[in-house]
């Protein structure tokens, strides 16, 4: 029952938060299908906005197209985000949240990446969030210089860091000498 409970729960917390054109369903409108998968929701399912009775009832049709092999994927999944601190969730919930705000462009080459490391070896997967966790325990706030000002335009640079650049807009190619 438990598992039901954090299942339904996980699918919930997955389905789009898009707004149900119909209005509230009523318990005893719903298919004995869905009574039986969504009975945990029971005592409080009239008083869900239509919208969150709409997610929970895709959440359920969409578990049900799952394979069982995917839905044993989905339940690890959940009981690993069960098991993060609140802060952690904050900051999955934070990511994910900028991961939704990049032009699709920029969100295509972070799945890339993405797939490019999930391509790696093990071992290199490990080197490479080992030398992360160094350089984010290196990123500290700097101190600035007593001595020096900051004035507009007077940057510190980085150490071993490129500065982002900005694409070169297209200039109309001068005729040559001759």
């Amino acid at each position: 029952m438990k598992i039901r409970i954090l299942t339904l729960f996980f699918l919930f917390s997955l389905t789009p938060y898009a707004a149900s054109a119909q209005g509230v369903i009523s318990w005893d409108d719903l298919p004995q299908e869905l009574q039986g998968i969504l009975g945990p929701m029971q005592p409080q399912w009239d008083r869900l906005s239509p919208q969150r009775q709409e997610r929970l009832r895709n959440g359920v049709q969409r578990w049900q197209s799952l394979t069982p092999d995917q839905r044993s994927q989905a339940q690890r999944q959940f009981r690993g985000w069960e098991q993060r601190s609140p802060e952690q969730r904050e900051t999955v919930r934070s990511r994910f949240q900028s991961f939704q705000e990049m032009n699709p462009e920029r969100q295509r080459a972070l799945r890339n990446r993405f797939e490019r490391f999930r391509n790696l070896p093990t071992e290199q997967q490990q080197e490479m969030r080992r030398r992360f966790e160094e350089n984010q325990g290196a990123r500290q706030p700097r101190v600035q210089n007593q001595n020096s000002q900051q004035r507009p335009g007077n940057v510190e640079r980085i150490p071993n860091r490129q500065a982002p650049t900005r694409p070169q807009q297209q200039r109309p190619a001068r005729p040559g000498p001759g």
